[in-house]
């Protein structure tokens, strides 16, 4: 028998080390592979064999706590195993579970969540942080502190020591570029930032976004799994994948990548919304061609010639 090497792999150390620092920054604890039955009481609610045996041999990769240790959040760090193993997935539906009963969320992460920086912030701190300040956001409606008919919006959240505006608007930066960019083309030529969003079979959320400019067109597809966690996901869907089309109209503008003609756009457009059962997320300015939506027939097709 020997000492372990070590109690994290490479990639539970990236996100132990983003952890360290998203508590530290909001008078947070973070501890590491504690039991779950520590975690959670069982109480007196009713358990399988299977679950009560998973319950107190198992532990969690991380969890976030409040200054006086009650748990926040249950981060787990998936790797390939979590997606390709079914005696595995059958552990993550049972840990899932179990912290569902407990009303504690459950944060399934990868290394995007991570290593992926949006205006300079991880999408795991964006994740932590605006759950806490949508149930801060609530509390003080609660309390009357907040008209009861104002929603909680993030990207018009601003920490009282930020000197950045609007820090939880990671698609700021983008949304400000497509606006410039449409200013430098001909008045008359049609233009338009659009975009739908649509659900997976597994409940994950999907998002198609596009630029519009005469005969020409960039999109981009974007999706974000289901989480057992309470936060705005839709808000943050609408902000990477704006990010991401506007990391296309970069690399477009430099002269990396090409735009697409319209038909070739199409069928994808189309794939996407009978795929996903897609609806109308945001518009701006005029489509690539013309399509009618409702609540019931879904999407229609109309004239092929751009609007």
């Amino acid at each position: 028998m020997k000492i372990v090497d070590s109690l994290l792999n490479r990639s539970e150390e990236v996100v132990l080390r983003e952890l360290q620092q998203i508590t530290a920054d909001n008078t947070m604890r973070v501890f590491v592979k504690p039991r779950l039955s520590d975690v959670i009481q069982k109480g007196g609610t009713y358990l399988t064999n299977r679950e009560f045996d998973f319950y107190t041999r198992s532990h969690c990769d991380f969890v976030v706590t409040d200054p006086n240790a009650r748990p926040l959040v249950v981060v787990e760090y998936d790797g390939p195993l979590h997606q390709t193993s079914g005696e595995q997935r059958e552990r993550d539906e049972i840990k899932n579970e179990l912290c569902r009963r407990a009303g504690l969320g459950l944060l399934r992460i990868n290394d995007n969540y991570v290593t992926k920086l949006y205006r300079g912030m991880s999408l795991l701190r964006w994740i932590i942080e605006v759950m806490e300040l949508e149930k801060a956001f609530y509390a003080a409606q609660e309390e009357g502190q907040i008209p009861w008919d104002e929603p909680f919006d993030p990207t018009f959240l601003e920490p009282a020591d930020s000197k950045a505006r609007f820090p939880y608007w990671l698609g700021a930066s983008a949304t400000q570029s497509f606006h410039r960019f449409f200013k430098t083309l001909d008045r008359d030529i049609p233009k338009g930032w659009n975009g739908v969003i649509g659900q997976d079979k597994n409940g994950a959320s999907r998002r198609l976004s596009c630029l519009y400019f005469g005969d020409q067109i960039l999109w981009t597809t974007t999706g974000i799994r289901k989480q057992d966690l309470q936060f705005p996901d839709y808000d943050l869907l609408d902000e990477i994948d704006t990010c991401d089309l506007g990391i296309l109209l970069k690399k477009f503008q430099r002269g990396e990548i090409a735009a697409q003609p319209i038909n070739v756009f199409r069928p994808e457009f189309e794939r996407f919304c009978e795929r996903y059962g897609a609806h109308p997320s945001h518009s701006m300015g005029a489509f690539p061609f013309e399509t009618h939506w409702n609540f019931t027939d879904g999407w229609r097709a109309g004239k092929s010639t751009p609007a």
